[in-house]
C-alpha cells in the first residue's frame, strides 16, 4: 500500500476542520517528501476547503504502511449531522439545571425516548 493509500484509508477517522464532516473520500497530494515526514495537500470531499499537513512517520513505520492492507468495514456508518446551535442551547440549560455527579449524569434516561 502506498503512503496516499494509506492515508486515504485512515482518513475516515478525521474530520475537516472547517466543516467537521469526516474527511472520507478526500482528495490527497504530496508536496513535498523528504526521508519520513511527507507535506500533502488535503481537500475535503465536503466542503472542499484544501488544508496543508505535515505527516512525520516514526522510524520503522513506513515499511508497516507499504505492507499493509485497507481495513475493509463490514457496513458502511452513517454520516452523523453536525451538533446544532439549539442542541448546545438545551444542552447547556439541561446541564445549568443538574445536580449530581457526572456518573450519575451518564446513567439518566434519555428525555427523547419515551
Amino acid at each position: 500500500m502506498s503512503i496516499i493509500e494509506f492515508i486515504r484509508d485512515r482518513a475516515r477517522f478525521y474530520n475537516c476542520p472547517v466543516c467537521g464532516r469526516s474527511l472520507k473520500g478526500c482528495d490527497v497530494q504530496v508536496l513535498s517528501h523528504e526521508d519520513e515526514s511527507f507535506r500533502l495537500q488535503v481537500t475535503c470531499a465536503q466542503c472542499q476547503v484544501t488544508f496543508i499537513v505535515v505527516l512525520a512517520i516514526a522510524g520503522g513505520a513506513m515499511e508497516e504502511i507499504e505492507n499493509a492492507t485497507p481495513d475493509l468495514v463490514a457496513e458502511p456508518v452513517a454520516e452523523a449531522e453536525p451538533i446544532s446551535v439549539d442542541e448546545i442551547l438545551d444542552l447547556h440549560l439541561f446541564l445549568k439545571g443538574f445536580q449530581g455527579t457526572l456518573t450519575e449524569l451518564i446513567h439518566q434516561p434519555d428525555p427523547s425516548r419515551g
